[in-house]
């Protein structure tokens, strides 16, 4: 059984990252709670996209981010990605973007999601499994 806890990858992107096992790293808040390193670490990154090993991205999209509030926020997504894998932020920009306009998220959003953030198969299932109960 995967312990989900364990398996979570917030506040370890750098760390992962670095070693080779994370191919992306998302961090996303209403824009008027920015800029806050402690929801989105621009400078724990700065250095490694100077560098030239990984490269930045960050997009701006406007929707019912915050349901209980009731009302449409402006939300800053950054994402990070080693040069190599430069399309995930593409393919999840696209997947954020979509969500924003259709207001529906779904398990295959969730799978879709988690692959390019790099969970595993067994962490993806065990996440959808808890998250999405099966009818009976």
């Amino acid at each position: 059984m995967i312990d989900l806890e364990k398996a979570n990858h917030t506040n370890r992107e750098l760390e992962l990252m670095l070693a080779g096992v994370k191919p992306l790293a998302m961090f996303y808040d209403e824009i008027s709670c920015l800029p806050d390193e402690s929801i989105i670490p621009e400078a724990k990154f700065l250095p490694h996209v100077e560098s030239g090993q990984f490269v930045r991205s960050e997009t701006l999209v406007t929707g019912s981010y915050i349901e209980k509030l009731g009302r449409n926020a402006e939300v800053k997504y950054v994402f990070y990605a080693p040069r190599n894998e430069v399309w995930r932020i593409n393919a999840i920009k696209l997947l954020v973007e979509q969500w924003y306009k259709t207001d529906e998220w779904n398990q295959t959003c969730t799978r879709l999601e988690s692959a390019l953030l790099g969970y595993t198969d067994e962490e993806i299932d065990a996440w959808c499994e808890k998250n999405f109960p099966r009818a009976l």
